[in-house]
């Protein structure tokens, strides 16, 4: 892959111009042909209709349901068996997504972050994102004409043909539900890299009461809470622990590197 070459800091008023949801500070690798990026330091956000079915799933099995192969979907007819799971730059946009599609009040929020911009990481290898941005190829007209049924120009399937040859962790476009914001389109390789800061349930057609939180990751630091990974949500958003998620390989898997980084810290 021909990345990155030149070394860009985003400076200035405080806000980085590349993503909505991107930490200012970051710095950024970014191709020398392509508007590809390879950076750090996001939040991303996802909101679903909850279904009685999500009753009993540990934060671990909902947070994998978000990746699947798009059967059907418009993105299946760019990118076909691949598993992707799509995301937004704001909890509005998320939102303003899910209602877009006909979504009830029942709804699941999910706030994520790249694992590899944590000081205290659960998933390994640690590697920064490899963004491409498609708001500067015209991603977001294609997609409407895949829509729509309206076929493609040569140009246009060479555009693809080039993000799939670049093998990105996910893809940014412009949402139409939102003025200036950001969806990003998760391939399988980026979506491995999340982990969850906050699952939000609110059953919006019960009474007001009924909405939970999740916390897999807290403080500035999103220090994790690794066993937040293994609660579920029971009727009506009470909040329960899967004694057995403990058990698991991914468990043991996420303690090992989160002891790991701690000791890397205290110098042990």
């Amino acid at each position: 892959m021909r990345l990155l070459l030149l070394l860009q800091r985003f400076r200035g008023d405080g806000v980085s111009n590349l993503f909505p949801n991107h930490s200012y500070s970051s710095e950024i690798l970014t191709h020398i042909e392509l508007p590809v990026y390879q950076t750090y330091e996001f939040d991303f956000y996802r909101c679903v209709e909850f279904l009685d079915s999500f009753y009993g799933k540990t934060t671990s099995e909902l947070h994998k349901g978000n990746l699947r192969i798009n059967k059907g979907g418009r993105h299946s007819k760019l990118f076909p068996e691949e598993q992707l799971s799509y995301w937004a730059d704001s909890p509005v946009t998320a939102h303003k997504e899910v209602k877009h599609h006909g979504s009830s009040n029942n709804l699941l929020m999910f706030w994520a972050y790249d694992d590899a911009s944590s000081t205290f990481p659960t998933i390994s290898p640690r590697e920064p994102l490899i963004i491409i941005d498609g708001r500067n190829i015209g991603f977001a007209d294609i997609l409407k004409k895949v829509e729509t049924n309206v076929p493609l120009t040569a140009d246009e399937d060479a555009i693809i043909e080039r993000i799939r040859n670049e093998r990105p962790d996910c893809l940014a476009y412009n949402s139409h539900v939102k003025d200036s914001s950001v969806n990003f389109l998760f391939f399988e390789k980026g979506f491995r890299k999340l982990a969850l800061r906050e699952v939000y349930l609110r059953l919006g057609d019960r009474p007001a009461k009924n909405s939970n939180c999740i916390v897999c990751a807290g403080t500035s630091d999103y220090s994790p809470n690794i066993e937040a990974y293994g609660e579920f949500f029971e009727p009506i958003a009470k909040i329960r622990k899967n004694a057995k998620y403990k058990q698991s390989e991914e468990y043991l898997s996420r303690k090992a590197i989160y002891e790991e980084a701690l000791r890397a810290i205290s110098g042990r």
